[in-house]
């Protein structure tokens, strides 16, 4: 019975001892994460400014004639393009002028061909030695003098012609119309104005900016804007201006931009502008790739299985991207979506597009 029971109590104390190393410790969890390889890009200093539009043109449109305001075309608010016809004057006296002028050319152009007849005549009769040559003499001074009347006339025609075509009041330019200055009925004369408009052609884009970046400002420098209805609506522009003074309330110095309208963009609205200060060649990471920890601002690199903590010094800031100045090589793997879980020497399961890289 000794022989028999001895062996089976080693055996049970055996098995024991085995069941206990086995629940010695938990093991460790990886934490699931995702990663990019750092990269080299373009980088720029940018900075943002919030201004207005103003129209680079606003002509004030005034009567080339005089007259009483027959026809209202266009009002305040309407769009016009170049050539759009705003009102119209009672041409009644422009018309008569014109059929007076008209008859005064036929006259003396009449006279002429008469006169020329007549010194024809004279010249024959001059070379029999029929005639004085103090008559000849005379009659070709007349032609002179009524082609001199006829050059007058011929003018007075085109006056008389040009004031009535002006009758009818044009846009000069495409824009809005800002402001109507007659009324049906109104008496008006050559030279005043009769409507304010606002060009919608060309633009000008005010930006302020803070003091401190006036010396890396230059005209030619490139500049992007945009309007709240068209947020995702870039333009790209360049400046044009820069003025010399600093705001005494603001203490902000400005930049002028010239733009072609893009759309309808409207003179008085504002504009948003992002301008590049500077430009290079930088290495960039993820945004959710740096994480603040007590001892600064660090990265995780990808090695192997583990999250290796690095700490870098980061400069510029864009959309989607972070600069690394000094502290990481380009194409090396970093955490992204997941580093702020993460502790030097952590176990990761990098994932690739929701599966296990």
């Amino acid at each position: 019975m000794k022989r028999i029971v001895l062996p089976l109590v080693a055996a049970v104390l055996l098995l024991a001892a085995c069941g206990d190393s086995g629940q010695s410790g938990p093991s460790e969890r990886a934490t699931s994460v995702t990663a990019e390889n750092t990269r080299s890009t373009t980088v720029a200093r940018t900075e943002l400014s919030i201004g207005r539009l103003r129209a680079n043109t606003s002509p004030s449109v005034a009567a080339e004639t005089s007259g009483r305001i027959k026809v209202i075309h266009a009002d305040v608010g309407d769009r016009v393009a170049a050539g759009d016809l705003l009102a119209e004057i009672d041409s009644e006296v422009q018309q008569i002028a014109v059929s007076s002028a008209r008859a005064s050319v036929a006259q003396l152009q009449a006279q002429l061909e008469n006169q020329k007849r007549r010194v024809q005549r004279l010249t024959r009769l001059a070379e029999q030695q029929s005639i004085a040559e103090d008559q000849l003499d005379d009659a070709t001074t007349s032609i002179k003098t009524i082609e001199a009347q006829l050059d007058a006339a011929q003018a007075q025609l085109s006056d008389a012609e040009y004031n009535l075509e002006q009758a009818q009041i044009h846009s000069p330019v495409s824009g809005d119309i800002k402001r109507r200055l007659i009324s049906t009925g109104d008496y008006v004369t050559a030279g005043q104005p009769v409507y304010e408009l606002v060009s919608s052609q060309s633009l000008q884009a005010f930006l302020p900016l803070p003091e401190h970046v006036q010396e890396a400002l230059e005209v030619g420098q490139t500049v992007y804007l945009s309007v709240p209805a068209r947020p995702d609506e870039e333009v790209e522009a360049k400046i044009s201006e820069i003025d010399p003074t600093v705001g005494d309330g603001s203490r902000a110095i400005e930049v002028i931009v010239d733009l072609d309208n893009p759309g309808r963009w409207r003179s008085g609205g504002s504009v948003t502008g992002k301008l590049v200060l500077d430009e290079r060649q930088g290495l960039v990471v993820n945004p959710g790739s740096v994480v603040r920890r007590p001892s600064g601002t660090v990265v995780y690199e990808v090695d192997g299985r583990r999250a290796v903590e690095r700490k870098v010094e980061i400069g510029l800031r864009g959309d989607g991207w972070v600069e690394i100045v000094d502290g990481l090589d380009e194409g090396v793997p970093v955490v992204v979506d997941g580093a702020g879980f993460l502790s030097d020497g952590a176990l990761i399961d990098v994932k690739e597009n929701g599966e296990d890289s």
